[in-house]
């Protein structure tokens, strides 16, 4: 219980800074442009996040499907939007591990289902930093604002370089885990632990066998960091913001930041950013946090509330990895 609560406190700091931010502007003037929203526009926004969604549980299911053969997509995306309801209410969106939960049977040991979501995130941080990079220079070269220095920026490179680089490598991941190994895991824990390790190597290098594979889940990760840019367009024209390409490069920006635990669903940290970025180009503040509570309300919360059902017709136990995976045609009786 007492471990918990620090990770509470650090998550609610986004919390207390939204807090801070609706205190100092016009809510009525939010309240006002929540209330404008175009109806079209908003449904056309959540076709876009819709086949985000099927998008993203294909680039799952090509991961899976190389570990544990005859995992459907139908399956893929039950796990998904299962992960995602979860992922909202962590830090850092670790809840979204539960989908190793139904991924995991007979053949496939917990730490190669674990293999399949931690490839997964991969994938999709490499390529988020990859168009943060690319956005934090455009800023610099095209709207004249240097968010990040040079220095800093190759720093970023540099370590996100090195640490795919040292995920790929089981031998060096053993090197740089085994003092945090011996001083946190309880020797009663070790061997499964060790376990853990070994099998998600051998996920690791099951998918990595195929070049293939690995291309095509980039190019459907690609493809689904495109339509989010064009999600969120369209989520900014429902309240009368229409800011061209510059979408392109604020999406990979908030993104990124809401990665950091210091919040959940990026509440607070997307706010003040938002802020600052659509400042630039002197879209009102008010405006900014309506967008802002549209993106949250839309992109986090809706999609979790889908997945709700779905947990409730296949559920699994968060403390119990016996179960085989996610039930078939059957389940629906």
């Amino acid at each position: 219980m007492s471990s918990r609560r620090p990770i509470r406190l650090i998550s609610a700091i986004g919390i207390a800074v939204f807090l801070v931010i609706l205190i100092n502007l016009d809510t009525p003037a939010i309240l006002a442009a929540l209330l404008s929203v175009n109806v079209h526009y908003l449904i056309a926004a959540l076709l876009v996040n819709g086949l985000i969604v099927v998008i993203k549980a294909k680039k799952w299911n090509i991961i899976v499907d190389s570990i544990r053969p005859g995992f459907s997509l139908w399956q893929s995306i039950v796990g998904f939007l299962i992960g995602f309801s979860l992922s909202t209410l962590t830090p850092g969106k670790v809840g979204d591990a539960v989908r190793c939960l139904y991924v995991k049977n007979d053949s496939c040991t917990t730490g190669m289902a674990l293999s399949t979501v931690a490839i997964d995130r991969i994938i999709d941080l490499a390529l988020l930093f990859a168009f943060g990079i690319v956005a934090l220079i455009a800023f610099s070269v095209i709207i004249g604002v240097e968010i990040l220095s040079g220095g800093l920026l190759l720093v970023l490179v540099c370590a996100i370089a090195f640490g795919i680089f040292a995920v790929s490598r089981k031998t060096y991941m053993e090197k740089i885990l085994r003092p945090f190994f011996a001083a946190l895991v309880p020797a009663r824990y070790r061997d499964q632990f060790s376990g853990y390790f070994n099998d998600f190597y051998t996920g690791l290098d099951t998918f990595l066998a195929s070049r293939r594979q690995l291309l095509e889940c980039t190019g459907f990760g690609i493809v689904s960091w495109i339509l989010a840019v064009i999600y969120a367009s369209l989520l900014g024209r429902s309240i009368g913001i229409d800011v061209g390409y510059y979408m392109f490069l604020v999406i990979p920006i908030i993104s990124m930041l809401d990665l950091l635990p210091i919040s959940i669903s990026g509440v607070g940290t997307r706010d003040a950013t938002l802020l600052y970025l659509f400042g630039i180009i002197g879209i009102a503040p008010e405006t900014a946090i309506a967008f802002s509570i549209l993106y949250l309300v839309f992109s986090y919360w809706f999609v979790a509330l889908v997945g709700l059902p779905f947990w409730l017709l296949y559920p699994v136990p968060l403390t119990g990895l016996s179960d085989t995976g996610v039930p078939a045609q059957q389940s629906e009786a």
